[in-house]
């Protein structure tokens, strides 16, 4: 009987990857069933490199970390965990798990299961997102661990004989190991090595099963991508393969095509089953990458997932988002199909449609204010804003400024729940004793600050030689022609992932933000746990962590580019105010981590699904400008009367842009 599986995670790069598989790991599995998890190193970049050792520190002696001075490829990287688990000889199975794999609650235990009922499986793997001929996509408004829980309560116990079983996500017994031995490194970095196991372990006596109670989520390709060169090697593995084993694939191929098991899925699964039913309904107009405020909603719909706390998206339009996201969001034209006890704004903007939305489906509405929005387009808004506040049935802030503000200027109570950062992607022991790099970010927006910086760049590079300064421009089209004839001014042209910026903030010495209004600040945070000292304007968020002179300096005069550059002086001419400051930084950030946050807000979103609808007392006026405001799901032949009422209450030069954005949008509802 098994009792104990090493989890073995061979890993190239993509170390945000990584970082939720490991945490999705340790939160869905019973620690009794996991003897070590070995994180296989082949030779990643410093970034994930640090990451590893991040985790190891976290999670202590669970976690192994076996670093490839060289990179073995993916084949060999995994054989080398399979021979350390043997050696180990405590694990009575090992589990094969691709970085870019998520397991839902109780996958390991679950597949242990399966071959503790039959103890001729040598091999088992479940479902998952994407898996070649074992895929199943996520129903709409689902994440992967309602697809988990869907299955199980479903199909409990049940497993198919296996075609080819799936390497991402894949259970493989000390017996079968010991008899049949490792993976042909013939397939080199990978593809066809596990089908080929398969197809050996069964000459051998074993069977291999596929359990449909159980369902992971996978994205694929993150490490490598897809090229030319991988095409090509899929092509030469696969004539491996089929020169070896092409009739006896072939008579499994047949039976399985009479007893497929995602068509006995489709086939036992009923339209009910499918709607989605979620705790808290997140109403993101538009998802896209280059706004805090989306990747915030994106991560927190995810963590909450992983702990088994459902939510969901529904959105108007996605924009090349890059980020990770472990369930299938919801077209709002869809919204009929979603069953929810709350829905939360997650923009000013959204809070009026999302009131509609409240009224009726008769749940209670969550402002969810993740900056002081009244100052938005330089207070034209103002108006509108104000209103939300009384739209909503309950508020939630991310710092104690939005708090006070929105309790001394509007009457509206709130409760807070503190951005927060991940500590493991970002942490870095920076021991540079030299300032060297300097990072800005250019967001596009005129309450950035990006003037400022503009202008700081060109000062600093005049007054210091021999320094590297990373200029990132989240908006594309902002030009800024200036070259150097001392330093190296690298211009990055986004929007970037995070990943990426977190990689840049690892190298950076010194962040400096000239934001004018940030209701938290996250970058900034971000980068004092990467090891840099930041310059930031006095722009209200910011206090939640930082403390003038002491982890970092906070510039009053916000739009005096001179006031930084002194800042930079006193860093640049004092080594030890520098490192001190650095050590300050390192202290604070531990405080904000990630992991630890999201159970405050699965607190909060229970508590909230007990809030009671109320109906709201409008005046004349406000209904009107709620009718107006919400009428985003109004059909293409109404466009023009609406985007004439719409420009009434806009400035006049957002009225060209938000008229081709709402056509667009209201194309898409057709579609």
């Amino acid at each position: 009987m098994l009792k104990k599986c090493d989890i073995l995670i061979p890993i190239y790069n993509a170390p945000e990857w990584v970082n939720i598989c490991v945490y999705s790991l340790i939160i869905n599995t019973p620690k009794e069933y996991i003897n070590k998890i070995y994180l296989l190193d082949d030779n990643s970049n410093e970034y994930t490199k640090n990451c590893l050792k991040n985790l190891k520190n976290k999670y202590g002696n669970i976690i192994e970390i076996i670093t490839n001075k060289t990179n073995m490829g993916f084949v060999r990287n995994c054989n080398n965990g399979m021979k350390l688990s043997m050696k180990d000889k405590k694990a009575d199975c090992v589990l094969l798990l691709n970085s870019d794999c998520i397991v839902s609650k109780n996958t390991v235990n679950k597949l242990m299961n399966h071959i503790n009922k039959n103890e001729n499986i040598g091999l088992i793997c479940p479902i998952s997102s994407n898996a070649a001929n074992l895929t199943f996509e996520m129903f709409e408004g689902f994440n992967f661990n309602q697809m988990n829980e869907l299955f199980e309560k479903k199909f409990k116990g049940i497993n198919f004989d296996a075609c080819t079983v799936v390497g991402n996500c894949l259970m493989i017994t000390r017996k079968c190991i010991e008899k049949v031995g490792y993976l042909d490194e013939v397939y080199g970095m990978g593809y066809g090595e596990e089908t080929d196991y398969h197809f050996k372990s069964l000459s051998m006596g074993f069977e291999a099963k596929v359990a449909i109670d159980t369902y992971v989520f996978h994205k694929a390709e993150v490490s490598f991508g897809v090229s030319k060169e991988k095409n090509e090697r899929l092509n030469k593995n696969r004539k491996i393969f089929f020169d070896r084993w092409k009739k006896q694939y072939n008579k499994c191929l047949k039976k399985y095509k009479n007893n497929n098991p995602i068509e006995y899925i489709n086939n036992h699964l009923t339209e009910e089953d499918k709607k989605s039913k979620v705790n808290a309904l997140f109403y993101l107009p538009t998802i896209v990458q280059n706004a805090g405020g989306c990747h915030v909603i994106t991560d927190l719909v995810n963590y909450m997932a992983i702990n088994g706390y459902n939510t969901s998206v529904l959105f108007n339009n996605i924009v090349e988002y890059k980020e990770i996201m472990l369930f299938n969001p919801v077209n709002i034209a869809n919204i009929n199909n979603m069953k929810f006890k709350q829905i939360v704004a997650t923009i000013w903007e959204s809070v009026y449609l999302a009131y509609k939305i409240s009224n009726e489906y008769k749940v209670p509405l969550i402002n969810f204010v993740q900056g002081y929005e009244p100052y938005f387009e330089n207070g034209n808004i103002y108006k509108l804003v104000e209103l939300t506040y009384k739209l909503s049935d309950a508020n939630l802030t991310i710092s104690k400024y939005l708090s006070q503000k929105l309790q001394k200027y509007f009457d509206a109570s709130s409760e807070i729940i503190p951005n927060s950062i991940h500590y493991d992607l970002l942490k870095f022991e920076n021991t540079s004793e030299k300032i060297k790099t300097f990072t800005f970010i250019l967001r596009g927006n005129p309450m950035k600050g990006d003037f400022v910086l503009l202008d700081l760049i060109k000062m600093i590079d005049k007054k210091y030689k021999n320094i590297k300064i990373n200029v990132v421009f989240m908006n594309p089209y902002i030009e800024f022609p200036y070259q150097s004839d001392f330093n190296e001014i690298n211009y990055i042209k986004g929007p970037l992932e995070r990943s990426k910026i977190h990689s840049l903030l690892s190298e950076s010495d010194i962040y400096v933000d000239a934001s004018i209004n940030e209701g938290f600040g996250l970058t900034a945070l971000e980068a004092m746990t990467a090891g840099a000292v930041p310059i930031v304007s006095n722009s209200f968020g910011i206090h939640e962590y930082m403390i003038d002179s002491k982890n970092g300096y906070i510039i009053n005069e916000v739009n005096d580019a001179e006031k930084y550059l002194n800042k930079v002086d006193l860093l640049m001419s004092d080594t030890n105010l520098y490192l001190k400051m650095k050590e300050e930084c390192s202290k604070i950030v531990t405080s904000f981590d990630y992991n630890d946050k999201i159970q405050d807000y699965i607190e909060y979103f229970k508590k909230c699904e007990k809030l009671k609808y109320n109906v709201k007392n409008l005046s004349t006026e406000q209904k009107k400008l709620v009718e107006l405001r919400s009428d985003f799901k109004t059909t293409s032949n109404k466009t023009k009367k609406f985007i004439y009422k719409f420009n009434k209450y806009l400035p006049n030069r957002l009225k060209k842009v938000l008229k081709k954005i709402i056509t667009t949008m209201y194309n898409s509802f057709q579609h």
